[in-house]
């Protein structure tokens, strides 16, 4: 008995639904639960599973199709002639674009001082202790020759090929500058401490900071599309996670209207609604510019790539002790390099260095 496979409701209502990949091919086999292809909104990319078990005996939906919920896109045969096609519900299906295995799904990696995310690594290796994925030596055909190496695909998740394709996008068309500064973090670090209870993470204060100064310097919450400047119908700052090597940015609406305790707060909760896989907070969120804080792991200075559609990336470093001279004396201060990377068919160098100037002066005033 043929089955139709059709495309579950996505709850993307208004948006165009496009098939972009087939993860199976004619003739495999397909368990229930199975992702079987991705397709693509304007706010994700997802995998739609399979919700019966057979074998995939048509195609009908290509790559680069556009299809409607509802819509056959494959015939799946199985066996069962009297079988009751139970479709799943529609928040049970789509994989959202930035979906991570999650604790359940990850593997621990047998190497030493791998991360959790490295187990995919790990799978590839113990394939070619087997000798799977061996490169072949090249033979010949018509005097010319055609070795190809057999070694399989490093496994990557939808988020992480999602990622790869807008850095790819981004690096490819906006042209960047970067901006280097640093600030004395021993207010933020006084004001933190000073907090009753839960101390805010550190995030929460350059959020803050960067929220005031693009009041000032609104030029930047404008994104550069078809040779104009379009001003972006939001505010807001987010900031970038990783969970288990897929990168999620979570969006601070609003934040110079906040404290940063409510903004720790914030940040709190989305980071607990990604790790309990909400398929919602997983989803690309619009905001004029995202902050990436690599202190935690010792990196001192680093330059992001941009997330278009925005202007700016805030690249943190590692809070450290510093020599400097203050009022012609020696003291050591606590200090923390951020770097700024810019459009520059937004805005030009000077009113960078200045919006970098604002954000600095927003930090030493806690």
């Amino acid at each position: 008995m043929k089955v139709e496979m059709t495309i579950p409701d996505l709850s993307t209502t208004g948006t165009t639904i496009k098939v972009t990949n087939w993860l199976v091919e004619i003739g495999q086999s397909v368990k229930r639960g199975q992702p079987l292809l991705e397709v693509e909104t304007d706010k994700a990319t997802m995998e739609v599973e399979a919700y019966i078990t057979g074998i995939l005996s048509d195609i009908i939906a290509k790559p680069g199709d556009e299809v409607e919920v509802g819509q056959a896109i494959a015939l799946i045969e199985t066996q069962d002639e009297g079988l009751n096609v139970m479709k799943p519900a529609a928040d049970a299906v789509p994989q959202a674009a930035a979906q991570v295995s999650g604790p359940k799904g990850t593997q621990k990696s047998a190497f030493p001082g791998e991360s959790k995310s490295a187990g995919m690594f790990a799978r590839n290796r113990q394939k070619a202790a087997q000798g799977v994925g061996e490169i072949q030596p090249p033979t010949k055909s018509n005097g010319t020759e055609q070795g190809v190496p057999s070694a399989p695909a490093l496994l990557m998740s939808i988020a992480q090929r999602v990622v790869a394709q807008r850095m790819l996008e981004s690096k490819q068309t906006i042209p960047h500058f970067y901006l280097q500064s640093s600030a004395n973090a021993g207010p933020m670090a006084a004001s933190r401490n000073s907090t009753a209870g839960e101390k805010p993470v550190w995030d929460a204060f350059f959020v803050y900071a960067t929220g005031k100064a693009l009041q000032r310097y609104d030029r930047l919450c404008a994104s550069f599309l078809n040779g104009k400047l379009i001003p972006q119908q939001v505010e807001a700052v987010s900031v970038a996670v990783d969970l288990d090597g897929d990168l999620y940015v979570i969006p601070i609406t609003s934040p110079a209207s906040k404290l940063p305790e409510q903004i720790s707060e914030e940040i709190r909760a989305g980071v607990q609604r990604l790790q309990k896989g909400d398929p919602e907070a997983k989803l690309i969120h619009p905001s004029n510019l995202t902050i990436t804080n690599l202190g935690a792991t010792g990196v001192e200075i680093f330059t992001a790539v941009i997330n278009p559609p925005e202007a700016a990336i805030l690249a943190i470093g590692k809070i450290s002790p510093v020599v400097v001279a203050v009022d012609g004396q020696v003291t050591i201060q606590q200090r923390v390099s951020i770097t700024l990377s810019v459009d520059h068919r937004v805005v030009n160098g000077r009113y960078a260095a200045d919006f970098l100037q604002a954000i600095v002066a927003e930090l030493e005033s806690f």
